[in-house]
């Protein structure tokens, strides 16, 4: 489905709109809905609206690393990989570092301690544009917040 120039997709309830594993072409922005995380077949979390996702095999180049299945009627807004790419190189160097860096630590699931601090992140972000701020937090958030993955 297409609005303007943003694509979006709707999911029904128990919808699957990819599986651990699968290919990365997508980063997904989420407008309404809630949807659960499936890790090796675990629940491990879920994301609600506002709440960005998939930006990890996009950043990493790497396979899906968890199953997002909606639990009710959701609506998404798809971001492709080039817009994605845009975007993150708008980021100053260091932020965008910062970010593969909290991508990276996320993505190995054996997390022992935060990376930064979030002083220290905030520093790193104060003078970003608002979509690179709120892309960095999130990845903070999951990792600071979690000892298993979270995509």
């Amino acid at each position: 489905m297409k609005y303007d120039n943003t694509n979006k997709v709707r999911l029904l309830p128990e919808q699957t709109l990819f599986t651990q594993g699968d290919d990365g072409d997508n980063a997904y922005l989420i407008n309404q809905g809630i949807l659960d995380v499936i890790v090796d077949e675990k629940k491990v979390g879920y994301m609600t609206e506002g709440e960005l996702f998939g930006e990890m095999a996009l950043l990493l180049n790497q396979k899906r690393s968890a199953t997002i299945i909606a639990r009710d009627a959701s609506e998404l807004v798809i971001i492709n990989k080039e817009k994605f790419n845009e975007l993150i190189n708008s980021a100053s160097t260091e932020a965008k570092d910062t970010i593969l860096s909290l991508c990276e630590n996320l993505s190995k699931r054996n997390i022992v301690d935060t990376i930064i601090s979030k002083p220290e992140l905030d520093t790193i972000l104060k003078d970003q544009n608002p979509t690179i701020c709120a892309v960095a937090r999130q990845i903070f958030f999951r990792l600071e917040k979690s000892t298993s993955h979270v995509e």
